[in-house]
C-alpha cells in the first residue's frame, strides 16, 4: 500500500488547511478547531510549503511564554523543515518516519506542489482495513482447505 492509496481512501476535504506564516496563532487554532484536525500546513502567497504548524508547537510556545501566544505570528513557531511523503511512498516507509521522528501529520508533496495531509490516524486505519481484508482472505483460503486422505 502506498500514500496515494491512503490519500485516495479519505473523505474528500478540500484539500490540506493552510495559513500563512504572518498569520497569528488564534487564526491557525480557531482553523484547526473547526474543522476538528491537529495541524495546519504554513504556505507562501504562492502556494509552496514553507512549514507545517500542530498542536505541539502551539502547546510548546504557550507553555514557554506562560499561556501567552495567540497574537504570535505562525512563522515564529512553525516546524520550518517538516518531513514530507510522496504519493509513491510506501505505507511502511511513511510509518517508520512517522513513529521514529514522533511525527502525527505529513505532508503529501507531488511534482513539488502540496496535494495533501495524512495523520497518523489515516496511516493506521488504511492498515488496518488491508488487515481486515487479508484476515478475510486467509479465513475464506483455510475454511476451503481440502481434507486430507486418510
Amino acid at each position: 500500500m502506498q500514500v496515494k492509496d491512503i490519500v485516495a481512501s479519505k473523505k474528500s476535504s478540500g484539500g490540506p488547511l493552510g495559513v500563512s506564516s504572518a498569520s497569528r496563532i488564534k487564526e491557525a487554532v480557531a482553523i484547526m478547531v473547526k474543522h476538528d484536525t491537529g495541524s495546519c500546513v504554513v504556505t507562501d502567497d504562492k502556494g509552496n510549503l514553507v512549514g507545517m504548524l500542530t498542536f505541539r508547537e502551539v502547546l510548546a510556545r504557550l507553555n514557554a511564554n506562560d499561556g501567552a501566544c495567540m497574537n504570535t505570528e505562525v512563522g515564529a513557531v512553525m516546524d520550518k523543515d517538516p518531513h514530507v511523503a510522496t504519493p509513491d511512498d510506501t505505507v511502511d516507509q511513511i510509518r517508520q518516519v512517522m513513529t521514529q521522528h514522533h511525527i502525527r501529520y505529513l505532508p503529501v508533496m507531488a511534482e513539488g506542489k502540496l496535494t495533501d495531509v495524512i495523520s497518523f490516524y489515516d496511516v493506521a486505519r488504511a492498515v488496518a482495513k488491508q488487515t481486515d481484508f487479508e484476515n478475510r482472505m486467509l479465513r475464506n483460503y483455510i475454511s476451503d482447505w481440502p481434507e486430507e486422505e486418510a
